[in-house]
């Protein structure tokens, strides 16, 4: 991941505050060159959603841009960058890679997973 694509990422959700902040990464060969956010449409603390219509616009202009789906961020405000229950069980791409961030708290800081019928295994991040 290049340092501009995480420092997006970081700002994003830093605006979301003090609601979960969402969207999409694209790239190549695993390797995150865009970030796409999006509108939480459920806006609180604790969840997010994402618009279906705004969702496939986004797909279309990775493709444009060929580029892959590689993944989706969101935030914990005030809570720590591991998936949640309903994290786990609303995933529903095994191939994408789930990022999250803590944000709020002392330490700011963004973690990345595969998530695949219910068991998590973390994936190392390196920033570029």
């Amino acid at each position: 991941m290049s340092k501009r694509v995480y420092m997006r990422i970081m700002l994003e959700v830093r605006k979301g505050l003090p609601n979960e902040a969402c969207g999409f990464i694209s790239g190549k060969n695993n390797h995150c060159l865009t970030t796409w956010p999006m509108t939480n449409t459920d806006p609180s603390p604790y969840s997010f959603a994402i618009d279906l219509d705004e969702q496939d616009w986004v797909i279309k202009n990775m493709l444009k841009k060929n580029e892959s789906f590689l993944g989706i961020y969101h935030s914990h405000p005030f809570g720590i960058p591991v998936p949640s229950r309903d994290d786990v069980a609303y995933s529903q791409y095994p191939e994408l890679f789930y990022f999250i961030a803590a944000i709020g708290g002392r330490k700011e800081e963004l973690r990345c997973y595969k998530i695949n019928n219910g068991k998590v295994r973390h994936i190392e991040i390196v920033v570029q």
